[in-house]
């Protein structure tokens, strides 16, 4: 091959890639995502509150959003429901928790969403949890892309994300962390400021969802890794500097308003205050692994409290999960041998099988054999495997955001509905008695009474 080939290869693929992307429909699509709107009987069951109680306060409150009529009805914007939240939050006597905000006193939890292979749903899932969390319970949520396929950044990319590469320039984990060398030094940047820390969260398209995006960058975290171990910069320990990052941005943003305060008795919301108050802090920390194991994601697993690690039910995949499982627990316990006042993962832990096929007894019998070997380990609730979602997973949407056709809509709804019930078990195990009821009646439904 002549000197050079290669170079000008790269350099007429990258041209060409940043051409395809100008007029690639799918980037378009997600420059405009979010139109999808919710009518009223949609926002009282998000909200876990009555019609009646929604048409009251609309008569009563002076900051109501007015919504947009569609044929006979009021739909509303996310941001609008979100409004709505803030005044049902602030009224005598809220019912449920319209917004779920974390208190003074309450611990920040932070979910990891691993595998050890890719094709398991692991970003997907991670979204959706996410967006339930905020279309549910109105929680401010806190993303991090830990995977340079940037999945996960590409189902929250803004409109500002049309062209090219999401969040290509952007700073990534590996930044928060403070990975980066420091060039006179030789040491890691990982003493950043609260503030430079807060700077890299990204708002998205989603009320009170921010994100640490990814990029090819991401993968620079292995790299800088190994840089300070061949300068023998232990301090902190290498396994400690994504959870050092969190707990120093974490402390210098602690939950401030209490929702009860942000309508006054008019039901009059300071919307200035409100967007502040959205943006003071996160009620949790959702991290989207690479799906490897390697020291990079080893600082994401001490940083969490809770591991969903999603798991398709094929036998290649379940020999993979067991190699998976010893790996980690091979790492866990070489960390707590030499910091033995570390606590990880303090939190429920869950392996969610992911993609099964009702159809294929296979699956179904995998699931049961691992249910009954690891009591309680194993998520009774799943996601079946459904063509619905992937004409949704084609424009990085999730169902929830998804405008189906007319002949998509049944598939989309079962799919909603079974994310519905996967994301309700997740609540539990993470906030026990917040549950919505979803997955129990998912599991009656698919059950039978004989198994419940």
């Amino acid at each position: 091959m002549a000197q050079g080939t290669l170079e000008s290869f790269l350099r007429t693929s990258i041209r060409g890639m940043a051409s395809m992307a100008a007029h690639d429909r799918r980037a378009s699509a997600i420059g405009d995502r979010i139109k999808k709107t919710f009518h009223k009987r949609q926002v009282a069951e998000m909200i876990g509150v009555g019609l009646s109680t929604l048409s009251r306060h609309e008569k009563e409150s002076a900051s109501w959003p007015t919504g947009t009529v569609v044929g006979r009805e009021k739909v509303y914007t996310l941001d609008e429901i979100m409004v709505m939240r803030a005044i049902l939050a602030a009224s005598p006597k809220p019912r449920g928790e319209p917004l779920a905000w974390r208190t003074p006193t309450d611990p920040l939890p932070v979910v990891s969403f691993a595998s050890q292979k890719g094709g398991t749903g692991k970003s997907l899932s991670a979204a959706h949890f996410a967006q339930y969390l905020s279309l549910t319970y109105g929680m401010r949520v806190g993303l991090i892309d830990a995977d340079p396929q940037h999945t996960l950044s590409l189902y929250f990319a803004s409109p500002e994300q049309r062209d090219g590469v999401p969040y290509r320039d952007y700073e990534t984990l590996v930044d928060f962390a403070g990975l980066f060398m420091d060039p006179e030094t030789g040491a890691a940047l990982s003493n950043r400021s609260p503030e430079e820390l807060n700077s890299c969260w990204v708002e998205t398209p989603w009320p009170g969802i921010r994100l640490i995006p990814a990029n090819i960058e991401t993968s620079e975290g292995e790299i800088q890794l190994a840089r300070l171990m061949q300068a023998r910069v232990q301090n902190p320990p290498l396994y400690m500097h994504t959870r050092r990052a969190i707990d120093r941005w974490s402390a210098a943003h602690p939950p401030l308003t209490d929702p009860a305060t942000l309508a006054d008795q008019n039901g009059q919301v300071d919307l200035a205050r409100f967007d502040n108050a959205l943006k003071e802090t996160l009620d949790v920390i959702v991290i989207d692994y690479q799906p490897a194991l390697t020291i990079f994601q080893l600082n994401n697993l001490v940083a969490s409290t809770h591991l969903v690690i999603p798991q398709t039910m094929k036998g290649f995949d379940i020999a993979t999960l067991e190699a998976f499982l010893v790996k980690l627990l091979d790492y866990v316990e070489d960390v707590l041998s030499t910091n033995t006042a570390l606590a990880i993962g303090s939190g429920e832990h869950v392996i969610l099988p992911t993609i099964v096929q009702r159809s294929n007894d296979t699956d179904l019998e995998q699931i049961g054999s691992m249910m009954q070997s690891c009591p309680g380990a194993v998520s009774a609730v799943f996601y079946l495997r459904s063509d619905a979602i992937a004409n949704a997973a084609d424009l990085y949407q999730s169902a929830y955001e998804f405008e189906p056709s007319a002949g998509q809509r049944r598939g989309m709804k079962r799919f909603i509905d079974n994310a519905n019930a996967v994301n309700d078990a997740l609540v539990g195990r993470i906030w026990p008695g917040r549950e919505r009821g979803y997955a129990k009646a998912w599991i009656d439904d698919n059950y039978g009474e004989e198994n419940v």
